[in-house]
This record gives structure tokens, sequence and C-alpha cells, in this order.
């Protein structure tokens, strides 16, 4: 596949290009202002089109939806900066900043996205109402062992371009595959091959950003968020071991557990993932 610039990616793609203090964040948002928003937050590798399939949903249940790509990520800006957790939470405030609205937000995150979200709500109780946290990223350092690989001084960057996105795509389109979504391989491949998509993951192995994540999780205790975690049985990459853990540093809350479902399960189960959000009240550990 012929390695395609940013800017040609662009061409047709949705939404609008927020102008932030780092660079262009791509936007997408659907439904009328006076409906209740939702603020989605994807993980690392893979931008906001992870929520295509849950967007539906949530809009046929009344939602306003408010999705966007982190930097180094789908088609945002790609800036040739430190990808540690205080550079994307900046972005993500800012993008947080400029919805309007006439209510506290509902905030949704997964994976990585988790654990901005629930720094975000930390940052910004006043504006969040509900915390959706969706197989919430505890530690993919200590998890993985490529992880331990790409974060090697010197050689990080390089095993990253040479073998780490060989193996990345791989996965995914084997993921895709298995669930009948192939078009998605080629989307993923054609963005991660743009230039910057590499440097930004290497970063952001270099810099542990995807390590330990329980402070941000411990943060929500002093808070009055209504609070929900969802997780998938089979997730390999988020086991419920490190669920059960993010669970035991977090208030009051609701948990729902899907069965069989793995860590793409916003692309296989988004109507359950979706029934969570009719749950009027948290009021379970």
């Amino acid at each position: 596949m012929r390695q395609r610039s940013l800017d040609e990616l662009r061409v047709n793609g949705r939404g609008r290009y927020l102008p932030l203090r780092a660079g262009l964040t791509h936007v997408i948002e659907e439904g009328q202002d006076d409906q209740a928003a939702i603020l989605l937050v994807h993980g690392a590798t893979v931008p906001a089109w992870e929520f295509d399939r849950l967007i539906p949903h949530l809009r046929a249940a009344g939602w306003r939806t408010i999705r966007f790509d982190l930097f180094g990520h789908g088609l945002s800006d790609r800036p040739a900066v430190r990808y540690d957790f205080s550079f994307f939470l900046e972005q993500a405030l800012e993008v947080m900043d400029g919805i309007t609205s006439h209510r506290p937000l509902t905030l949704l995150g997964h994976s990585f996205g988790a654990a901005l979200a629930a720094a975000m709500a930390s940052q910004r109780p006043e504006r969040i109402e509900r915390l959706v946290l969706v197989a919430p990223l505890l530690d993919f350092m200590a998890n993985s062992f490529w992880g331990q690989v790409f974060a090697l001084p010197g050689i990080g960057g390089l095993m990253m371009r040479r073998v780490g996105l060989p193996v990345l795509e791989r996965r995914r389109a084997r993921r895709y595959q298995a669930i009948g979504a192939e078009d998605l391989t080629t989307r993923f491949v054609s963005e991660a091959r743009a230039p910057g998509y590499a440097d930004a993951l290497a970063s952001m192995f270099a810099n542990r950003t995807l390590g330990q994540q329980s402070e941000h999780y411990q943060r929500l205790q002093s808070g009055t968020h209504e609070i929900f975690v969802v997780a998938g049985s089979a997730d390999r990459v988020v086991p419920l071991r490190d669920v059960t853990k993010v669970r035991s540093l977090l208030p009051m809350h609701e948990y729902r557990q899907i069965e069989n479902a793995e860590h793409n399960l916003l692309l296989t189960h988004p109507a359950l993932v979706t029934s969570v959000l009719s749950t009027p009240h948290a009021g379970t550990r």
C-alpha cells in the first residue's frame, strides 16, 4: 500500500479540525446542542473511528456524540513532541473546554482513553456528570513484552518502525477479519503508515505513557461522579485481574461484564455498551 500523507488522508475525512496549542485536532460531532452530550475518548493505537459502530446506538438512544483523534492518531496532527500522559490530557481538556453544552457531560473512555477520562473528570469535575470506563487500562507496560522493548533508549523508535508496526498491522487484520470488518484493516494501515504515527507510538512507549495509571482512578475517590465500569471477559489486553484492581481504586460504581467480549468490544458489542448508559444510578461495587 502506497504511503499517503496526512493531508491526503484528510481529503475524505468527516468532521472539523479544531486548532489547539499543539496542533489541529480532528473532531466529529453528531446531534443537537440541546441533547445530552457524550464525549468519547479512544485508546492507544486506534483513533476515534473505533467508536463508529457505537455511534448509531448512542444516537438512537438520544445522545449527542462528540469524538476526536488524539494527537499522533487518525487525522489529528502528529507533532514532533514528547507524547506523555500530560500531553494527551492537555489536548483532551482543550477539546472538552471547547464543547458547548447546557448540562454536564457524560465522558466515555476506552482502554488508555479510560485513564485519560478519569484524569479529565478529576481536573474538570464541574463539567462531568457521568463517567464510563470501558476496559480501563491499568499498566500495559507491565503486561507487554513488546512494551518493554519499545521503551528501550536509542532503539525503541527503530524497533517500532521495523517490527512494531508490521506486527500491529497483522494483529489488527486478524481481529477485524474475525468480526467481518476487513475494511477497517485498510483504514488502519493507511493511517498508521502516514508520517508521524510510528514516532508518536515510540514516544509513548519511551515515556511510559501506557504505564501505571492507578493514580488517575484513585483521584476519583473525592469526586461525586456517577461511574460505570464495563469489561469483556475475554479481554487479553486489559484482563479481568486488572479491571478488578482498577475497581478497587474507585468509589461506588456500577459494573457490567460482557461475556466472551475481547478488547474491541466497542466494535463487537455496541448495543450492550450503550445499554449501560440507560442505567439511572450507580450503586454497587
